[in-house]
């Protein structure tokens, strides 16, 4: 997340996407976005709501029944007649061990549909800006603010920014803003740009401008509008 909003609407989604699609969720933050305060109006909570993905299960219960879609109906001990059964390792659709080669192989076939789903409820990135630029500043978490008021110091028209809350997998509309762009600046506080390598291996659009800082401090406003200007 990049703001308090978003980090109120990102870990609802997480919690969401954790339960539908039965895999682990990481919530990215850092101590910037932790220590940021300012007024705001009460968040509108009415359209987040709690969704239960689990079902009632029958006798014959699978846990990890081999499905078309790469879901597995999710049941929980107790809610129902069926038995649940897990286990670590890989296992048959009952949720016993097997050493099954082929077996395996279904398996695994069936976790990666999960990915092909996933894509389908990816957060779109945000374009700050008008549509008609020239530079794209491509940033995601807690730089969100520090990027934004830079653009707006700078008062470029011909400069728009690029913001991801989600950083992967990456939305599909990503690439038709970037494929638009004369030049793609990273703005990012590591020391390899991860975020920029991980847009090149998804797209195939090198990010080669990077501004990165990793002494510890976060971006300063001034700091973020002097070095975007000063790449041509």
């Amino acid at each position: 997340p990049g703001s308090i909003e978003q980090a109120i609407s990102v870990a609802w989604k997480a919690f969401d996407i954790a339960d539908k699609f039965q895999v682990p969720v990481f919530i990215l933050s850092d101590q910037y976005l932790a220590d940021s305060y300012y007024d705001l109006p009460a968040p509108d909570l009415s359209k987040e709501r709690a969704q239960n993905h689990f079902i009632k299960t029958v006798k014959d219960y699978q846990r990890y029944q081999l499905t078309a879609d790469g879901f597995s109906p999710r049941g929980v001990p107790g809610y129902g007649d069926g038995l649940v059964v897990v286990d670590s390792d890989e296992h048959d659709p009952e949720g016993h061990i097997t050493e099954d080669l082929e077996l395996r192989a279904r398996f695994v076939e069936k976790r990666l549909k999960k990915l092909e789903q996933l894509r389908n409820e990816i957060l779109p990135p945000e374009l700050i800006g008008g549509d008609k630029y020239e530079t794209l500043v491509v940033a995601w978490g807690s730089n969100y603010h520090n990027v934004r008021e830079a653009l707006s110091l700078i008062g470029d028209d011909k400069v728009s920014f690029l913001h991801f809350s989600q950083v992967y997998p990456l939305h599909f509309s990503a690439a038709g803003y970037l494929e638009k762009a004369k030049r793609i600046v990273a703005v990012e506080n590591n020391a390899g740009g991860q975020f920029a390598e991980l847009i090149e291996r998804e797209t195939g659009f090198a990010v080669k401008e990077r501004i990165l800082k990793y002494d510890g401090l976060p971006f300063s406003v001034e700091e973020l509008a002097s070095r975007i200007k000063g790449i041509k």
